[in-house]
C-alpha cells in the first residue's frame, strides 16, 4: 500500500462524507488501490461511523481515549501504507493531494510536507489568512532558527503527510492537548529527522467553525502563541478548559 489517510473523527456526521468522498476522488491522479482510508471514531455518538462507512471509508477503527492526537496515533497503528497523510474530517482534500504529496516526498530532502487551508473567507479576512499562511508560515523556521539555533517547522495537523519510518522515528504522534498538537509533531519531526515543506500549492478547504466560535484575531492569536509556546517552552501557554478534539 502506497498511501493511508488517517481522518480523526468526533460526532462529525455531518462532514465525515464531504471529507471521504474528496479521497475517492484523487483516484483520477492516484490510482484506488494505492491508498486506503482510515477514520478513527473517537467515542462519537452521533453516525460519523456509519455515514463514513457509506461515503467509502475502507475502515473506520475506534479510540475511546479521547484527543485528535491519540485517535491520530490510532490510525497509524491500523495503517499499512508507506505514506501516512492525516486529513481533519471538516477538510476536503482536492483531486491531486495525493500526487502532490508523492511529488515532495520523493526525494529524502523533506521529512514530511504541509499545506495551508482554505476557510473560504472573504474580505479583509481572507487577505490576513493568505498572507500569514502562504507567506509568513514558510518563513517562521528559518526566523526562529536564525535567531534561537532551534529546529522547527510548520504542520497544520488537517493537511500533512510523512513516511511512515519518519513516524516510527519519532516515537509515533506525540500524545498532547489539542492547542499545540501540530508544534509538537513539527518540532520532533525537524528536531530528529529533517526539514518540513510547507506548500502554499498543498491546499485543502475547511471549516471556519473555530474562527466563528472565538472570533478570528482570538483563534489566530491562541494558534500563534502556542506555536511559540511549544517552539520554547514544549508547551502550549493558553489550553482550553474543554479540549476540542477535532
Amino acid at each position: 500500500m502506497k498511501f493511508s489517510i488517517i481522518i480523526p473523527a468526533y460526532n462529525e456526521e455531518a462532514s465525515i462524507s464531504d471529507a471521504v468522498k474528496s479521497l475517492i476522488a484523487n483516484q483520477k491522479f492516484t490510482p484506488r488501490q494505492d491508498f486506503e482510508i482510515i477514520v478513527v471514531d473517537n467515542g462519537s455518538t452521533d453516525k460519523t461511523k456509519q455515514k463514513a462507512l457509506e461515503a467509502g471509508a475502507d475502515k473506520v477503527v475506534f479510540e475511546a481515549e479521547k484527543g485528535a492526537n491519540i485517535a491520530r496515533q490510532r490510525g497509524f497503528l491500523s495503517s499499512c501504507g508507506e505514506i501516512i497523510a492525516f486529513l481533519d474530517a471538516d477538510c476536503v482534500a482536492p483531486e491531486n493531494w495525493l500526487s502532490l504529496i508523492e511529488k515532495r516526498l520523493k526525494t529524502e530532502k523533506f521529512a514530511a510536507v504541509s499545506g495551508p487551508a482554505n476557510y473560504s473567507m472573504k474580505g479583509i479576512k481572507k487577505i490576513l489568512s493568505d498572507f500569514w499562511q502562504k507567506i509568513f508560515y514558510p518563513k517562521v523556521p528559518k526566523i526562529l532558527y536564525f535567531f534561537f539555533r532551534k529546529k522547527t517547522g510548520i504542520i497544520l495537523n488537517g493537511n500533512w503527510a510523512t513516511k511512515r519510518k519518519v513516524i516510527e522515528e519519532i516515537g509515533g504522534i506525540p500524545k498532547v492537548a489539542f492547542e499545540g498538537d501540530d508544534a509538537f509533531i513539527a518540532n520532533l519531526i525537524a528536531r530528529k529527522v529533517g526539514p518540513i515543506f510547507f506548500d502554499s500549492k498543498l491546499i485543502v478547504k475547511s471549516s471556519d467553525r473555530r474562527f466563528r466560535k472565538e472570533g478570528f484575531l482570538k483563534t489566530a492569536w491562541i494558534y500563534a502563541i502556542n506555536y511559540l509556546g511549544v517552539y520554547f517552552k514544549n508547551r502550549p501557554i493558553i489550553v482550553s478548559k474543554q479540549q476540542d478534539i477535532r
